[in-house]
């Protein structure tokens, strides 16, 4: 298609509200009709979307419908309106002061960023940019709006968790993020949609894109969304008293009762930081990777572990694998011993190491016991050590841990990894394609909790929140990114430059940050200024068992 036959933005604007009467308090929906004399002016009610999203894109309302909050529902409608018609889509807590004519015509979608002091949770994400989706313009069709409406479907299990993420400006900026034609795209700074912040703050950076000279509206932050309810009050005061009061008995109680544990002094005590910080081994020609693949009673994963090894889209003399084998009552070490034997010239090299961690033999059902994960995982720890402090050698650029029950990722997992230069990072651990991450231990805080909420889940010696816990987002709702810095990693499978390790940082044995093992080893590099990386998209597949 050439330049003239692209579709143009054409001079329709859109607003929503969930009845015809709109407070004054709210927005100014007049001045977009003023200021816009001969433009088609369109106002949908809730009723009206419904019957919208019904004829064309029946496809999504089981998503649509499911959506608990009306806010997700105005999202992924917006995003349908202009791929559909095109336009001007805009909140309705909002007044139009400029013509929108400059926009006409552009066969670009046009957006804005969020203003500086919102950008807190998009960073935080790994993100460049937050983009705002309170006011967008766009010509009908655009590819673009496709690939926002699939990370919407992607994200719908997460809608009860994270608005912003499942529609909202956290979704549309990963689409940005990933877009692949980003000359389709005019990406604006705040001033042309939203020049002030929450608060009514005025935004202080420059102007910048190809509208940024434009002051086309005012957001004034005013829809129910972002209102909320806190409790006022006397009884908001006897609230923060009872739950101060909360997390210092929590805290003296974990104080009193907890093990021994680790200061970030001494957690980093001996660990050579120039080193640690050294670049990363250079692409080309290929590095060197030793695979390390832990194994205690895994006999039944073993050939199809190689399998997988043996299937990596990797030069084979690049890589070498070390298998650390201990304390097994399978015949796990007779098997590897006839892998070295059928298969040792296949590779740079195949080796068993045999680790002795002195603890008992925990059946796969009790693994997951919150009373035995404090010694289950300082036993692993230490046979992660023994491994690194044996089997790591010098000429070694890379370090792969694979857990033995992994029982399936794509040929191209080491590449990708390595693709995203970085000294830690890890894939995305699930039991099926799509579905939740089954490696909890990689994620990213994003909140906060008080002192109560904190130590309430501190049992055992360690922070043992659920699955769900508000302040972490684990790489399944963290879908809509290619890449999300971590603050905890998993060891099912994990990229670690072998500079890392060989400066001294290792899997911490004893709780740091009631932490401990590969959770303790990212939060503690991330401490030392090396950010963990996880590929949301990058899945590799866990055994059931």
């Amino acid at each position: 298609m050439s330049s003239s036959d692209q579709p143009r933005i054409p001079r329709i604007i859109h607003q929503s509200w969930n009845s015809r009467h709109v407070p004054r308090e709210i927005g100014d929906p007049q001045s977009w009709i003023d200021q816009n004399p001969g433009w088609d002016y369109r106002f949908w009610t809730d009723e009206d979307l419904l019957v919208f999203m019904r004829a064309e894109f029946p496809h999504l309302m089981d998503i649509y419908l499911a959506y608990p909050n009306p806010v997700q529902r105005a999202d992924l409608s917006r995003y349908c309106l202009l791929w559909h018609f095109g336009g001007v889509y805009a909140d309705i807590d909002t007044a139009c002061i400029s013509p929108l004519e400059p926009l006409a015509g552009d066969a670009r979608v046009v957006l804005c960023s969020e203003p500086l002091a919102h950008i807190t949770s998009g960073h935080l994400r790994g993100l460049e940019a937050m983009w705002f989706n309170g006011t967008m313009a766009s010509p009908a069709r655009h590819p673009f709006w496709l690939s926002v409406i699939e990370l919407c479907k992607v994200m719908a299990p997460h809608g009860h968790v994270d608005v912003l993420a499942s529609t909202g400006p956290l979704v549309l900026s990963g689409a940005v993020a990933q877009y692949p034609d980003q000359g389709g795209l005019s990406l604006n700074s705040c001033h042309i949609f939203t020049p002030h912040a929450r608060g009514g703050v005025l935004d202080g950076a420059p102007s910048s894109g190809p509208h940024g000279e434009l002051r086309l509206s005012h957001h004034y932050w005013r829809g129910s969304w972002y209102e909320g309810e806190s409790p006022r009050g006397w009884g908001r005061a006897w609230d923060g008293f009872w739950r101060a009061a909360k997390g210092r008995w929590r805290k003296a109680r974990h104080d009193l009762t907890a093990g021994p544990s680790q200061t970030l002094a001494q957690a980093s005590a001996g660990i050579d930081l120039a080193l640690m910080a050294a670049p990363l081994p250079p692409r080309r020609p290929a590095p060197d990777v030793v695979v390390f693949v832990p194994v205690r009673d895994g006999a039944r994963f073993l050939d199809r572990n190689l399998a997988l090894i043996q299937q990596l889209d990797y030069p084979k003399q690049n890589i070498c694998i070390v298998y650390g084998e201990g304390e097994s009552g399978d015949g796990s070490a007779a098997a590897i011993d006839r892998i070295i034997a059928k298969h040792g010239t296949a590779f740079a090299g195949i080796s068993r190491l045999e680790i002795r961690t002195g603890g008992r033999t925990i059946p796969r059902r009790r693994r997951w016991l919150p009373a035995l994960q404090l010694e289950r995982r300082a036993m692993i720890a230490r046979a992660r050590n023994a491994m690194i402090a044996q089997g790591l050698a010098a000429g070694d650029d890379w370090v792969l841990w694979i857990d033995v029950d992994v029982v399936d990722f794509p040929p191209e997992t080491l590449g990708r990894l390595l693709a995203a230069e970085t000294k830690i990072v890890v894939p995305h651990c699930v039991l099926e394609s799509g579905g939740p991450s089954y490696d909890c231990n990689s994620f990213l805080e994003v909140g906060e909790p008080t002192p109560a909420e904190y130590y309430k889940h501190v049992r055992h010696g360690l922070f043992q929140p659920p699955a769900d816990y508000w302040c972490r987002r684990h790489l399944d709702g963290l879908r809509y990114l290619e890449r999300v810095p971590l603050h905890g990693v998993g060891g099912t499978m994990l990229l670690v430059d072998a500079n890392v390790h060989r400066a001294g940082l290792v899997f911490p044995e004893t709780p740091y940050r009631d932490l401990i093992e590969t959770e303790a080893f990212g939060v503690l590099a991330r401490d030392l200024g090396i950010s963990p990386i996880g590929l949301p998209g990058l899945e590799i597949r866990h055994d059931r068992s």
